[in-house]
C-alpha cells in the first residue's frame, strides 16, 4: 500500500483532485480531524501556498476589468471554521477563519461573504450546517458547491457519519473513511510520524452500499498518509468544549449517587420521578410554549 506525504503527489496520482470536495469520516479517534490538518498543513507550505497566491492575485487582477477590486490573501488560501496553525520557518501561521453560513453564493434571501478563488475551505462537524434531515438545500448552498470546480476551491467536511451529510452535496463528494491513526515516537519519546490508513470511495452510490453491507469491494481505493512532525501541537483538540458550558456560568455538577429501587412506596416514587417514559418537547427541539 502507498503512503503520500506530498499533497503534488496525492494530485498528480489521481487520489484527490484540485477541485475536490471531500467529506472525511470515520469512527470516534480515528483521526479526522488531524488527517485534514494535515491536508492543511501541505496547503500552507510555502512552495504550496505561494503557487495558490500568484494564481488567486492573477485573477483578481483580471477582475478590475469587471469592475471588482479585491485583495486576496499574501501568504495562504487556506480557511477553517476551526483552530488550526502551522510553524512556518521561524514564525506561526494560522488559517483564515469564516464560518460555514457565509460558504455560499451572493443571494437576496441569507447575507454570504466573499469566496476565494482557489481557496482551501475546511468545515468540521459539516452535518451541522449541511444536514441530511433537511428536506432541500438552498440553491445558493448547492449550486457553490456545484460551481466550485470553476474556481478550483478545494472543500474538507469532516463528519462522524457521512450519511447525516445532505445528499445533495454528497453526489458531488470523493468520501474518505479513517480507518486507522498509527503514531511513531523516536527513542526519547518524541512524536516524529503520524500515519492515517484511509478507505477512498469516490461515488455516493458505492458508499451507500458499503455502510450497508461493509464489502470492501466498494472500496475504490485504500491508502496510507504521512506527517512529518507532531501535527497535534498545529490545532486544538478542545475548540468545541465551550458548547458545553453556553450559559452554565451559576451551575455545577450533579453530584448525587445513585442508590438501589427498595420495595417502599417512597423508593418507587421516587425511581418513576427520575425515569421518563414520555420524553419533553424541549429535548426534541421545540420552545415552551
Amino acid at each position: 500500500m502507498k503512503k503520500y506525504d506530498d499533497i503534488n503527489e496525492i494530485f498528480a496520482d489521481g487520489i484527490f483532485l484540485p477541485s475536490d470536495i471531500l467529506i472525511i469520516w470515520g469512527k470516534r479517534g480515528k483521526g479526522k480531524s488531524s488527517f485534514a490538518g494535515k491536508l492543511m498543513s501541505e496547503f500552507m507550505k510555502p512552495r504550496n501556498a505561494k503557487h495558490d497566491v500568484i494564481r488567486c492575485k492573477h485573477l483578481c487582477e483580471k477582475l478590475k476589468e469587471a469592475g471588482y477590486y479585491f485583495h486576496p490573501p499574501t501568504d495562504h488560501l487556506v480557511f477553517s471554521d476551526t483552530f488550526f496553525e502551522k510553524q512556518v520557518f521561524t514564525k506561526k501561521i494560522s488559517t483564515h477563519f469564516f464560518s460555514p453560513i457565509d460558504f455560499a453564493l451572493p443571494n437576496e434571501t441569507h447575507p454570504t461573504k466573499l469566496i476565494c478563488p482557489y481557496g482551501k475551505y475546511f468545515i468540521d462537524e459539516a452535518q451541522d450546517v449541511y444536514d441530511s434531515h433537511i428536506s432541500a438545500l438552498p440553491t445558493f448552498v448547492t449550486k457553490n458547491f456545484e460551481l466550485s470546480r470553476q474556481s478550483e476551491i478545494f472543500t474538507v467536511l469532516i463528519a462522524q457519519r457521512p450519511m447525516r451529510i445532505h445528499k445533495d452535496i454528497r453526489e458531488l463528494a470523493t468520501f474518505v473513511e479513517v480507518v486507522n491513526l498509527e503514531n511513531k515516537y523516536n527513542k526519547y519519546g518524541r512524536l516524529v510520524e503520524t500515519i492515517w490508513t484511509c478507505n477512498i470511495i469516490y461515488d455516493n452510490a458505492n458508499l451507500e452500499e458499503y455502510l450497508r453491507t461493509k464489502k470492501r469491494k466498494y472500496i475504490d481505493k485504500k491508502v496510507k498518509f504521512s506527517y512529518n512532525g507532531n501535527i497535534f501541537k498545529c490545532y486544538d483538540s478542545h475548540y468545541f468544549l465551550p458548547m458545553y458550558f453556553k450559559g452554565m456560568q451559576n451551575q455545577d455538577f450533579d453530584l448525587e449517587y445513585s442508590h438501589r429501587t427498595e420495595f417502599s412506596p417512597d423508593s418507587f416514587d421516587d425511581f418513576n420521578s427520575r425515569r421518563m417514559i414520555d420524553i419533553p418537547d424541549t429535548f426534541r427541539g421545540k420552545k415552551k410554549k
